[in-house]
């Protein structure tokens, strides 16, 4: 069995579709952000760093495994699960490029209109949040045209299309921007939500 330490952010999202979609039987602890709770000395055991996600396996080789970082979280479940990650190298070396593309040139400056957003509001001056949406809706009008002759974004549904979807979904849901325009990024962004475990996973319900 697994315990999952999450909440409904972008990365705490990615650990819980990914435990989802990989079939592992798990429990899911929902932490209340706002409430502190992930600054508890319990939790702190887990993460000194106190950030979520975190995953406790306790069924995992060679002893009990306590893993930090959503993406050393998708890698694992992928693997352990033998879902989501293909055995082939040069597929494998795609889900991974796509996965570093979703972390950086997506997620980062998704993180920066998140802190303005947050701390700042309106005292922000309107160039720099132009420039943060600029870089965001860059990555995404390529991966759009990526889409345009794939189904997903690196080969097969993949912890790639996974990472990239968490977030889209708080780029649509928490800071109100769809990218309308984007009709293969659309049309994935659909099919991903579909999926009965991405709807599981969002839920932040476990799997028995």
């Amino acid at each position: 069995m697994i315990d999952l330490y999450t909440a409904a952010t972008s990365n705490g999202l990615r650990a819980a579709i990914g435990l989802a979609e990989s079939g592992l039987p798990h429990t899911v602890h929902k932490l209340d952000l706002s409430k502190g709770d992930q600054r508890a000395p319990a939790f702190l055991e887990l993460n000194p760093a106190g950030h979520i996600p975190v995953i406790v396996d306790h069924d995992a080789a060679g002893g009990r495994l306590t893993l930090t970082e959503s993406t050393a979280i998708l890698i694992y479940v992928a693997e352990k699960s033998g879902r989501l990650l293909p055995s082939e190298p040069s597929a494998r070396a795609r889900v991974f490029e796509a996965l570093a593309n979703a972390m950086t040139d997506v997620y980062a400056p998704f993180e920066g209109l998140m802190h303005l957003h947050s701390e700042s509001g309106d005292r922000v001056p309107a160039k720099i949040t132009a420039g943060f949406d600029a870089l965001v809706r860059g990555a995404l009008v390529r991966i759009d045209g990526h889409l345009a002759g794939s189904e997903w974004v690196a080969g097969d549904f993949s912890i790639a299309d996974i990472a990239h979807y968490c977030t889209v979904w708080r780029l649509k849901t928490k800071l109100d921007r769809s990218y309308p325009d984007l009709a293969n990024l659309q049309r994935w962004f659909a099919a991903v939500a579909n999926r009965p475990d991405v709807q599981l996973g969002t839920s932040l319900k476990g799997r028995p």
